[in-house]
């Protein structure tokens, strides 16, 4: 009987550790890019980063609350891009803390402006490479 329960609480322990979540960790920023702003247009897609820092990881992305409106784009090559600008599934939002894109570097964001009354809103970000 002991082997039997010994057995039970094995196979128990190995089920509940093979179904785990594989431990994580986040690599630390190990190089980084100049802090840039930039015009983000109201009518036309706006690339971010304008150039692509060789082996980046992601970038930090600010709107800041003297926006007055969102910051709204999707995700796509840094040459050109042939979607649809009225699909934007990325919003920002004015005075929301940094937000965090981790993408590779021969990926970009396309953006544009909410705010119709102004042609274009400053954004600011900055590369890093992990």
């Amino acid at each position: 009987m002991k082997k039997l329960l010994l057995a039970f609480g094995f196979i128990m322990f190995w089920k509940v550790f093979a179904h785990a979540a594989p431990p994580v960790a986040e690599a630390p920023v190990k190089d980084y890019g100049t802090p840039v702003t930039v015009a983000i247009s109201s009518t036309t897609l706006t690339q971010v980063p304008t150039s692509q820092a060789s082996g980046r990881m992601g970038i930090f992305i600010d709107n800041p609350n003297t926006n007055s409106s969102r910051i709204v784009g999707f995700f796509g090559n840094c040459t050109s891009t042939a979607l649809a600008s009225t699909i934007r599934p990325l919003e920002i939002a004015p005075g929301n803390n940094s937000t965090y894109f981790s993408m590779r570097e021969d990926v970009c964001l396309w953006l544009l402006s909410l705010d119709t009354a102004a042609s274009t809103a400053n954004v600011h970000y900055q590369e890093v490479k992990q």
